[in-house]
């Protein structure tokens, strides 16, 4: 599992995010009363006013090696159990899962505090999942999928079982972490003709580790998805965001 960690943007990151919408509304709505040509707009980018940084996130199944240095009784090859604890000697279970590494290090180091005089805990991974992305929406099964196995947004709309008959499959959406932090939601269309053009765009679009594609419902408001659904849904959904006070 992979944590973004959150921090709150600044009010102009939000006057931004809510300007693109603005123009996207204006865009759709305003005519030009002189020339008979329009000119065809291009799909505008949705911003998130929160910024993450991606963490990886321990989970049951995975293999750690505790090293508590120059004490090699207290260190251990474990492995997560089902419930997220982990067994150690002096501290017999720990909790684990939904931690990072080195919180899991500091967490042993302050049990082992009691015992051992400042205790120097690493923590490190015996075996590293797979990257992931995430199908979500109106799909035929939403779920997490191998990046190896979906490399384009069409293979991962693929993999999931398409997109339902009640799904607007016009409104497919990206939603990716920028480098500078904000989810970004990009539309997926495409300008062109043709019944094919879809989903070539979808299949011209190469997936990161962690991309969402998401599906949403037909007949719904720009703002309403974006909020709702590229924000709220995935960060409940996928579970690989977790939410910071502070920067």
């Amino acid at each position: 599992m992979i944590r973004f960690r959150h921090h709150v943007s600044s009010s102009t990151a939000v006057r931004a995010g809510s300007i693109a919408l603005l123009l996207w509304a204006l865009a759709g709505c305003a005519g030009n009363y002189i020339e008979t040509a329009t000119v065809q707009a291009p799909p505008a980018v949705l911003q998130s006013s929160l910024r993450y940084q991606k963490e990886y996130l321990l989970v049951a199944g995975d293999q750690l090696e505790v090293v508590v240095w120059r004490v090699p009784e207290a260190s251990r090859v474990v492995a997560i159990r089902p419930d997220g604890n982990i067994s150690l000697p002096l501290l017999q279970d720990v909790p684990a899962a939904g931690l990072t590494p080195r919180e899991l290090a500091q967490r042993i180091s302050e049990g082992l505090g009691s015992r051992l005089i400042n205790p120097q805990v690493n923590v490190l991974m015996q075996n590293v999942r797979q990257p992931m992305v995430y199908v979500l929406g109106d799909v035929g099964a939403p779920a997490a999928y191998p990046l190896r196995n979906a490399g384009s947004a069409l293979q991962a709309l693929a993999a999931a079982g398409g997109v339902r008959r009640s799904g607007a499959e016009h409104e497919v959406s990206l939603i990716r972490l920028s480098p500078e932090g904000f989810l970004q939601a990009i539309p997926l269309s495409t300008t062109s003709d043709g019944q094919a053009a879809p989903y070539m765009t979808l299949a011209a679009m190469p997936l990161q580790s962690d991309d969402i594609v998401f599906v949403p419902e037909g007949r719904r408001s720009q703002v309403m998805r974006f909020m709702d659904d590229f924000v709220l849904k995935p960060l409940q959904t996928v579970l690989t965001y977790k939410l910071l006070s502070n920067y």
